[in-house]
């Protein structure tokens, strides 16, 4: 019984990540261009994450400053998610929407990059994040587990993953990470 779990776990796995990155690969490759456009003309990533999206938000954006694969120069990328003070503040406040966007504007310059990851429920701080990034002329993508996930204002690239599931979500989250960093090393120091 439980084999037979792991092997259609496995499979559903593999065919989501699969569907998803095929079908989204030229995308996925023009992004990655722009984010190592973005380094090589001295802007910044922004991550943040909604919800358990939050901590791997956090990996994606030292998986710049430190590295995937090979030892190399730090690529600026910020994470969004560590303040927990403001984020208390805000909440009591009744503001925890303004939470991403708010670091945004005093950290963001034009032409810098944000990368949002949103779940399966929808994530107003988020679509705040990416209104605020929109005004600040900068590019925002959001890596996303289905279109309705982001209400609000659109960003400018959207990845999704179909599926239900929050472990798929996840998973696909994390490997889009994996695959942005090593496609952006491979661009700048041409491994």
């Amino acid at each position: 019984m439980l084999k037979e779990r792991i092997s259609q776990t496995l499979a559903d796995h593999a065919k989501t990540i699969d569907e998803a990155f095929r079908q989204q690969s030229e995308a996925i490759a023009s992004f990655a261009e722009k984010v190592a456009d973005v380094f090589h003309q001295g802007g910044r990533l922004l991550v943040a994450g909604g919800g358990a999206l939050g901590p791997l938000a956090d990996h994606v954006a030292n998986l710049f400053l430190y590295r995937l694969e090979l030892e190399r120069p730090v690529l600026p990328a910020i994470s969004l998610g560590h303040d927990q003070t403001l984020a208390l503040s805000l909440t009591q406040d009744g503001q925890s929407r303004q939470f991403f966007a708010r670091q945004l504007r005093a950290l963001a310059a034009p032409g810098d990059l944000l990368l949002g990851f949103a779940g399966l429920h929808r994530d107003e701080a988020l679509e705040e994040a990416v209104a605020a990034a929109r005004a600040l002329n900068c590019t925002s993508a959001v890596f996303a587990g289905g279109e309705e996930s982001l209400g609000g204002e659109e960003p400018d690239v959207l990845f999704t993953v179909a599926s239900d599931s929050p472990a798929r979500v996840m998973e696909g989250a994390l490997f889009f990470g994996h695959l942005l960093c090593d496609l952006v090393e491979s661009q700048i120091f041409g491994i």
